[in-house]
């Protein structure tokens, strides 16, 4: 199995929601990450994309 590449993009910045505006994804996806499954990971991604499509359109 390969590993789950993590979303961080070395902009860091938390918005009002503890999101990430660089990554988009929440502070306790990002304390999470490197405990959580590949499934888990998996899924952060999955949410993370979902929130950067929904605070880019």
């Amino acid at each position: 199995m390969s590993e789950v590449e993590s979303p961080c993009i070395r902009q860091c910045a938390l918005n009002e929601d503890q999101v990430c505006t660089g990554c988009f994804r929440s502070r306790r996806e990002i304390a999470q990450w490197s405990r959580a499954s590949q499934e888990e990971q998996k899924a952060i991604v999955l949410n993370a994309t979902k929130r950067s499509e929904t605070q880019t359109s």
